[in-house]
């Protein structure tokens, strides 16, 4: 393994303004309603790093940086900070000698695991455990601090191997984890899901039930609220580049300006289940994946823009979401 070296001054200067802009975000106080009296939506992008052959080849690894590092440039214009879910980028991060993950975290960007793992019947639960947890410390590893998984559903109790792998907190759970449940646990509309490509839509599958974070503590009744349970599930809002598409990412049908207006309605939405009286969270999913038109992302970024400016929406990272849930 070779060794992480420093990031040139300019990066270094970037990550200082980026921990005083983190210092000042925590000691802001977050307000619950917005201007009309209805819950304010707590916003993230999650980005799953996937499909680069980040660890193999060190040109593909890159590409990927340097699109990683474009993205979160724009967003932060925005005062946004993206929530970055790896594995794949992990190992890339490691052998080429470029901790991307541990320059963005110092700009206020939040870090989390993407296992994509337990799809198969055949992963035990050890198997899974034990590869949820590796994963974990191979990203610390990189300086960074880890507190959420994404990826991890399954037919074994997933719920009880991310308490076991130290994990706070879960996204971007689908349908195919509701294998998990005791059969009498399963809601109305559940199918036998083959495989996760298969179970792919997000879970709870209406908007209203995306908007409200719950504690659980086993993966055989993990849809039912445990207030005493160790994992906070974070549900997650509708995909940032499949908007007009096939919503489950099995298509690329690329972002576009008729996507910016499915995402206007899709919030106006969301804004009706808000609660002023507790914490409401919402995000938009990536998997990058291909890049995008930047034109059309600050166009959508511009859009969020004007809810942020309204106060219906406030930046924040998953982690955000699990101290303001833990704090209410």
């Amino acid at each position: 393994m070779r060794r992480l070296t420093l990031f040139h001054n300019h990066r270094i200067a970037a990550a200082l303004a980026g921990m005083i802009l983190v210092c000042v975000l925590a000691l802001a106080p977050q307000a619950l309603a917005g201007p009309d009296g209805q819950g304010v939506l707590h916003f993230t992008v999650m980005v799953h790093l996937e499909g680069w052959d980040d660890a193999n080849s060190e040109g593909a690894f890159q590409k990927h940086a340097a699109l990683v590092r474009q993205y979160a440039e724009l967003f932060e214009r925005y005062g946004a900070r993206l929530t970055l879910e790896s594995r794949e980028f992990t190992a890339g991060c490691i052998a080429w000698n470029d901790n991307v993950l541990k320059e963005l975290e110092d700009r206020g960007h939040a870090i989390g695991v993407h296992a994509d793992i337990g799809g198969s019947r055949k992963t035990t639960q050890k198997e899974l455990t034990e590869g949820i947890r590796e994963m974990k410390a191979e990203l610390e590893s990189l300086g960074v601090t880890v507190r959420h998984v994404s990826g991890v559903c399954s037919d074994k109790n997933w719920v009880q191997a991310c308490i076991d792998a130290g994990y706070e907190a879960v996204t971007g759970v689908v349908s195919y984890g509701l294998w998990s449940l005791d059969e009498e646990n399963r809601p109305e509309g559940f199918e036998p899901y083959a495989n996760p490509a298969a179970g792919h839509e997000a879970y709870p599958w209406d908007t209203a039930g995306r908007v409200s974070p719950w504690r659980t503590s086993d993966g055989k009744n993990w849809i039912a609220p445990d207030p005493s349970g160790a994992l906070l599930i974070i549900p997650s809002g509708i995909s940032l580049v499949y908007a007009c598409g096939n919503q489950t990412g099995q298509e690329d049908k690329g972002l576009n300006k008729a996507d910016i207006d499915t995402w206007r309605q899709t919030l106006d939405e969301a804004l009706t289940y808000t609660d002023s009286g507790r914490i409401n969270t919402y995000y938009a999913a990536w998997s990058l994946g291909s890049a995008v038109n930047t034109g059309v992302l600050e166009a959508w970024l511009q859009m969020i823009d004007e809810y942020v400016r309204d106060g219906r929406i406030v930046w924040t990272t998953i982690p955000g979401m699990i101290d303001l849930y833990n704090r209410q």
